[in-house]
């Protein structure tokens, strides 16, 4: 099981994909490589939301990590979606992760933009599922983390998450 309306969004969003010939290989696009596990842990999350079980992480099963696109889902073993954390990160040129950015603003329900974490950032919620969204502009890397509401059981511990991804960023990618 996906994590909530972010699956939605990339099913909306993929109609923009690479065309095959693309190289998008590991190491192939500009600067350093951003992988989504790098930017947030198990450890990261259980500290925050005091969770005592386990996770079983790995890629979202929507689209492939590129060059371009990486994504971690925190899947809360023996529990329902609402436990999830998943996370994905585009790194792109500045003007298309603006692009981008501006795409789930469009397409996310529930947005309340906040500017309270890197260049620009929005809270979206839907349901159960809590949303944090961020634009990097320098480094040209949007962020989407969606959190269960079993697991961000306010949307403070969902911005909270951003705020430690958007940290990590910075320390693998000094300006």
């Amino acid at each position: 099981h996906e994590t909530g309306f972010g699956h939605l969004v990339v099913k909306r969003l993929d109609g923009r994909r690479q065309r095959a010939g693309d190289d998008l290989r590991p190491g192939r696009g500009e600067g350093q490589y951003v992988v989504a596990a790098q930017l947030l842990t198990e450890t990261d999350i259980k500290a925050r939301t005091k969770y005592d079980g386990g996770f079983e992480t790995g890629p979202l099963s929507d689209e492939p990590d590129t060059a371009t696109y990486s994504s971690q889902h925190f899947k809360a073993l023996g529990r329902p979606e609402t436990w999830d954390v998943a996370l994905r990160v585009w790194r792109l040129d500045p003007g298309k992760a603006q692009e981008r950015y501006d795409e789930l603003l469009t397409q996310l329900p529930g947005i309340t933009e906040k500017d309270d974490v890197a260049s620009r950032s929005f809270n979206a919620s839907e349901n159960e599922i809590r949303g944090v969204g961020f634009l990097d502009a320098p480094r040209g890397i949007v962020v989407l983390l969606t959190c269960g509401s079993n697991q961000c059981i306010s949307q403070d511990d969902a911005s909270a998450l951003a705020q430690i991804i958007y940290t990590r960023i910075k320390s693998l990618l000094p300006t």
